[in-house]
């Protein structure tokens, strides 16, 4: 009978353990609630939880900009690492491979997203030399490593 009650206890917690690990609806610092959608879900309904107005729009492409393919799978993107010169007007071509993906550079107001199995196109052009950080701003996709190096030269 103790053996029962000691492993009654330990299985109780474990529960609050576990339980105390989920969730506290807290996602300001992945950009927003998106409640229990799947990622299949957010792109059935356009809905990727970001409240300034998702991943439909893309930076603007300069006409003479130079074209860097960028793929974006299993949450990595290839090359994690881009060299541009400085003033070069840019053009990120990014394919998502698997769910939706985008690309962001805070710093240089550049935003590209694509959905599985579809290509989608956004610019910049980094005029200050410097190492600027790209990454997925789908919910958990950065805290899950999907992230990559802009090097300007």
């Amino acid at each position: 009978m103790k053996r029962f009650a000691a492993l009654a206890t330990v299985l109780f917690a474990l529960g609050l353990l576990l339980a105390g690990c989920g969730s506290d609806d807290d996602q300001s610092d992945q950009g927003g609630d998106t409640g229990d959608q799947t990622d299949e879900e957010m792109m059935e309904t356009g809905d990727d939880g970001h409240d300034e107005g998702g991943h439909n729009e893309s930076s603007d492409i300069a006409a003479d900009s130079r074209r860097i393919e960028v793929t974006a799978d299993s949450f990595a993107f290839d090359p994690a690492e881009i060299r541009v010169a400085a003033g070069e007007d840019i053009a990120i071509v990014l394919t998502s491979t698997d769910i939706l993906h985008d690309l962001t550079i805070d710093e240089l107001d550049a935003h590209v997203a694509a959905d599985r199995g579809e290509t989608a196109e956004g610019g910049f052009t980094a005029d200050e030399p410097g190492r600027y950080t790209y990454y997925c701003t789908v919910a958990g996709h950065r805290e899950a490593g999907m992230e990559g190096t802009l090097i300007v030269e």
